[in-house]
């Protein structure tokens, strides 16, 4: 039976024939990066860094601080979503450089006055001289617990010796990354003045993973129903499946009906299909040793046990982030395939109340940009958030 594993984005494809090679030991300081590890268009003073988390780990990344900064600058710590990624966050479409959506975001942000502080995921080596982008030896051990302790040692790492004061840091979380935050809140990390959103869920990890596997299509399918007259048409879908979450896919075949339309009774069978189909996937899941390679030993990105999370873990996100008293700047396009602002927004509402700051961004997707899953963002969109991240920052660093 098929997986679905969009959520894994194009990380895991694009490295499944690295090679493992042991990353060079690396002492936890700070050194200039060599000019031509630089993205062109950062425009701040980028420095290398090193760090050990919990079990020891080395994980590495950059901080990039505005140029002409005096070292008080606020600082905005990026921590990624799902996938191999490493500092730069590769996940547009365009062919352009803009296509890093961390790299870009560094960018805005220095231009904002503000310092960032990103990072590669355990066991991506960031740009490597012989190619070899992936040591599976290390990237094999990634759990819940460890990508939780990763952000917490940048984190900690960022309050003591990067950009401005301890009390003037934020947390931006893409995707799955504001999960790692959350963690963080959970175990009792002290808190950033404030935590930013991307696309980032809100509901229990499982509660989302059911809603992919076994809710996106029939969403999708009634979201097509231009004339609202509860019957979906090919022609319908033709003309919308691009908008709607099931776009994910690449595929128009599979949301045609034979037919020529889909019934209010076909969308309820498909959909009760798909959820037979997932119970069918856990029990697989969950009858794997916790501690082997996931999705395999050729490309491991984590131990089974962090996939198998995503069936098991009905915690709601939000209720970790809420023991951190501090505003929450949320950002969803109306357009995101991976996780719904429908169903995020309830959840805010009774968890974090008035510190959630929610906004929803018509036409835009998961990383807020023109498709449901991939970036670059949309420059307004990206500007926006930068500003309003940089107003609040300033305004409770200035107090």
């Amino acid at each position: 039976m098929r997986r679905d594993l969009s959520f894994l984005l194009v990380a895991v494809t694009a490295l499944a024939t690295a090679c493992s090679k042991d990353i060079p030991s690396a002492e936890p300081d700070v050194e200039q990066l060599p000019p031509q590890q630089i993205l062109s268009d950062v425009g701040a003073d980028s420095r290398a860094f090193s760090v050990a988390s919990a079990d020891g780990t080395q994980i590495t990344g950059q901080v990039d601080v505005p140029m002409g900064g005096d070292g008080r600058e606020p600082v905005v710590v990026l921590s990624a979503g799902t996938g191999l990624f490493d500092r730069d966050v590769m996940l547009g479409n365009s062919g352009t450089e803009r296509d890093a959506v961390f790299a870009d975001l560094a960018r805005r942000f220095t231009q904002a006055g503000i310092a960032v502080v990103r990072y590669d995921r355990r066991g991506v080596r960031y740009r490597p001289a012989d190619g070899q982008m992936l040591d599976k030896a290390v990237s094999g051990t990634s759990t819940v617990e460890s990508q939780r302790d990763d952000l917490g040692a940048v984190y900690d790492q960022a309050r003591k010796d990067f950009g401005g004061p301890a009390a003037c840091i934020a947390l931006l979380g893409h995707s799955e990354g504001l999960q790692h935050i959350a963690g963080l809140a959970a175990a009792d990390a002290v808190a950033p003045d404030l935590v930013v959103g991307i696309g980032g869920p809100l509901q229990a990890p499982a509660d989302v993973f059911r809603w992919q596997l076994s809710g996106r299509d029939g969403f999708s399918l009634h979201q097509m129903d231009a004339d609202g007259d509860g019957v979906t048409t090919n022609e319908e879908v033709r003309a919308g499946l691009s908008g709607t979450p099931s776009a994910v896919s690449g595929k128009l075949q599979p949301y045609l009906h034979p037919s020529g339309k889909w019934m209010p009774g076909a969308i309820a069978r498909k959909m009760a299909g798909q959820k037979m189909n997932y119970e069918v996937a856990k029990l697989q899941a969950l009858a794997m040793p916790p501690t082997a390679p996931y999705p395999d030993a050729k490309t491991p990105m984590a131990q089974y046990s962090w996939f198998q999370n995503w069936y098991t873990d009905d915690a709601p996100v939000a209720g970790k982030l809420a023991a951190w008293n501090v505003p929450m700047l949320l950002y969803y396009g109306d357009r995101d395939s991976q996780v719904r602002y429908e169903f995020q927004k309830p959840v805010a509402e009774a968890f974090l109340g008035n510190r959630a700051e929610m906004h929803i961004l018509p036409g835009l997707g998961h990383s807020l940009g023109p498709h449901v899953l991939f970036g670059p963002m949309d420059e307004a969109a990206a500007d926006a958030l930068v500003a309003r991240t940089a107003a609040i920052l300033n305004e409770r660093c200035s107090s």
